[in-house]
């Protein structure tokens, strides 16, 4: 196995491992370090006309993004590091997901179905680590295993769900490894009682039975199987079960989400107020917060010249794709219309992963085997 496998394979088992505070660099990240470099050296500058498309519009997206938030922080002469008041450091997860959106093209691009396989070795392992450890016992009512909070939890879960289901179809996996797996990701997300996300990997679980009504075999049997051992699954069933019929406050969720600072600001909403800088908006409470949803984040933040790069940046995504591979990214698109998840740098691990499935799902037939790409630049001495 090639160093760049090596380290994209110990960056995702490290992924859920959150050591410290949210929004610091993590174990895995250290292996990004070593990552990027090695997969972009030798690489010779080609991608498929699809792929290029998306990177070349995510990086206009990027440079908006900086130069929001580097002007605002001139402007304002505010050059702190960190906290929600400041705007040197996030464009830097911008960055920082945009080059983790093109290594994975560039992996695939390079080792093809190795990159993949690998890819889904790592999610295996990775799930098994997580529910073993949730056996351990759960403090409060909703759990965050190894993350830092529940909401880490639960759309870590869904992602990984999303990117099982695309596998499944590429590499022809056996339905009830992938049914252990999804039902795996969604016992994670009742365990972290995500609304969003058990909503979400229930729309997946309906896609897959949709394209292979076999499924419904063997998820129910999983389920049952899964619900019968009691113990921490049913207490998890429970609390999940609890949050979703009972709600602890009575805001509306323009007002819980922060998306009424749109309508109270609205001279921002062409160019954008820049992520931070949060004490120009102390109206109340819930405006000192940040947004809690990526449409209102980057309306917000980075105006409608934004929302523009952003939509541009999706429609390469998905230009192109089939019913079916479309499904997968309405859950997790939908999730962040109530969370901020565009700084989770696994969706953009599965936005690639997406774009690659693309070009080889057409949108009628079967998929197309993938290439072994590099084959003859990595035997040449």
């Amino acid at each position: 196995m090639t160093p760049a496998l090596i380290a994209w394979g110990l960056y995702l088992f490290l992924t859920p491992i959150y050591v410290f505070k949210s929004g610091l660099p993590q174990p895995g990240d250290v292996f990004i370090l070593v990552l990027v470099p090695i997969a972009l050296r030798g690489w010779n500058g080609k991608l498929s006309k699809g792929s290029l498309r998306a990177a070349r519009s995510l990086l206009w997206f990027t440079l908006w993004v900086c130069l929001v938030d580097y002007g605002w922080a001139t402007a304002l002469g505010n050059f702190g590091l960190f906290g929600t008041d400041t705007f040197i450091l996030f464009p830097v997860y911008y960055i920082y997901n945009s080059l983790m959106f093109l290594v994975s093209l560039v992996l695939y691009e390079r080792y093809g179905e190795r990159f993949l396989r690998l890819t889904l070795s790592m999610i295996y392992i990775s799930l098994a680590m997580q529910v073993v450890a949730s056996f351990g016992g759960q403090v409060g009512s909703r759990g965050a295993l190894f993350f830092n909070n529940p909401n880490q939890l639960g759309y870590y879960a869904l992602l990984i769900a999303c990117l099982i289901v695309m596998l499944h179809w590429r590499l022809k996996l056996r339905l009830l490894a992938s049914s252990i797996a999804l039902m795996s990701c969604a016992y994670l997300a009742m365990v972290s009682a995500s609304r969003a996300s058990i909503a979400g990997i229930a729309v997946l679980l309906a896609i897959l039975v949709f394209s292979n009504p076999r499924v419904v075999v063997a998820v129910s049997a999983v389920a049952f199987a899964l619900l019968f051992a009691g113990g921490p699954i049913t207490e998890a069933f429970e609390r999940s079960h609890d949050r979703v019929l009972n709600r602890t406050h009575h805001l509306g969720f323009l007002e819980e989400r922060g998306y009424d600072r749109i309508v109270e600001h609205k001279e921002y909403l062409l160019f954008g107020a820049g992520e931070g800088g949060l004490s120009r908006f102390a109206d109340s409470p819930y405006q000192q917060m940040e947004i809690h949803g990526s449409a209102g984040t980057v309306l917000f933040s980075y105006g409608v010249v934004g929302v523009l790069l952003f939509l541009t940046f999706l429609w390469q995504l998905v230009r192109g794709a089939s019913m079916k591979l479309l499904g997968v990214l309405i859950p997790p698109l939908v999730y962040t219309v109530a969370h901020q998840g565009l700084r989770f740098t696994i969706l953009w691990v599965m936005f690639a992963i997406f774009l690659c499935m693309k070009a080889e799902m057409p949108r009628r037939g079967r998929p197309k085997p993938a290439p072994v790409r590099g084959l003859r630049r990595s035997i040449q001495p």
